[in-house]
């Protein structure tokens, strides 16, 4: 957002935010909390905090009525709507849609029609995916543990993957950032292990190909995502856009942990380990 639209943004995980003594005011400053369910609690205590100092407030949320919505100045509709299962995959998606939407219209831009392409393109993804998993999945349900890793703005998105195979098949899941994935983890890496390495042109490449070329020589099982592929494990995302390529990555590994929870006969409408709100509260 800072580099296409040309707005400065900054990024708090809720429990960092909620340490900041001093909030900057100003009135140029917007200041935005997401929660699908509207109902996160500390998501719901910062964004009190930040209305009580007179801060701009805008929420997203997947309905106007939650009470996190309810308490902000201006409020946008994620557009998830009801999801069908416990473990979100359309409110991740239509967060990285709606702040990108939100920074085009505040800067004046308008890359809607790299949208459309994206949108063209994920039945293909899917479809793409479907083939890839069978191929693979003799390899995949015989782990249970997987390291996720990508460079720079890859790295968000291989920490949405790692969430999503943690909650939903469930893996034991880790994700690092490349530069850091090269110093200290590698001492523990053997073949009982799963590799993704998420690559793409222009985001170091070549060291994110040399990654996966080290893991799959000497280690075992890694599959290179995105752009680049050096075999036939690997899965190639054609058409990969410039803007909102995030979704194409996402849709992989979506499916993929879809698929590896249902062959695993996990339930994906029941939780696991409910009785945590007996003693944390996470929710109003």
């Amino acid at each position: 957002m800072e580099k296409e639209c040309g707005l400065k943004v900054k990024l708090f995980y809720p429990n960092v935010f909620n340490k900041i003594e001093n909030l900057e005011t100003d009135k140029d400053k917007l200041y935005i909390f997401i929660s699908q369910s509207g109902t996160t609690k500390l998501v719901y205590e910062n964004l009190i905090k930040a209305k009580k100092l007179g801060c701009n407030t805008l929420s997203i949320t997947s309905s106007k009525e939650t009470p996190i919505s309810k308490e902000s100045m201006y409020f946008i509709d994620m557009g998830c709507k009801n999801e069908e299962y416990r473990y979100r995959t359309i409110g991740f998606s239509m967060t990285v849609v709606v702040c990108w939407l939100l920074g085009m219209y505040l800067s004046s831009k308008n890359n809607c029609n790299e949208l459309f392409k994206v949108a063209d393109s994920l039945s293909k993804i899917i479809d793409d995916t479907l083939e890839w998993y069978q191929n693979n999945k003799f390899e995949l349900m015989k782990r249970n543990i997987a390291f996720f890793t990508g460079a720079n703005s890859l790295w968000p998105i291989s920490s949405e993957a790692d969430i999503k195979f943690m909650e939903m098949i469930p893996y034991i899941t880790k994700t690092y950032e490349l530069e850091e994935f090269m110093h200290g983890p590698q001492n523990v890496f053997d073949n009982s292990h799963i590799f993704f390495v998420l690559v793409k042109s222009g985001v170091d490449t070549e060291k994110s190909i040399a990654m996966a070329k080290f893991l799959k020589s000497e280690i075992g099982n890694c599959y290179l995502i995105g752009n680049e592929v050096i075999d036939k494990k690997d899965f190639n995302i054609e058409n990969c856009c410039g803007l909102f390529y995030e979704l194409q990555y996402i849709c992989f590994f979506q499916v993929v942990a879809f698929m590896l929870a249902n062959d695993r006969g996990r339930d994906l409408k029941v939780g696991l380990n409910t009785s945590i709100s007996k003693y944390l509260q996470k929710s109003l």
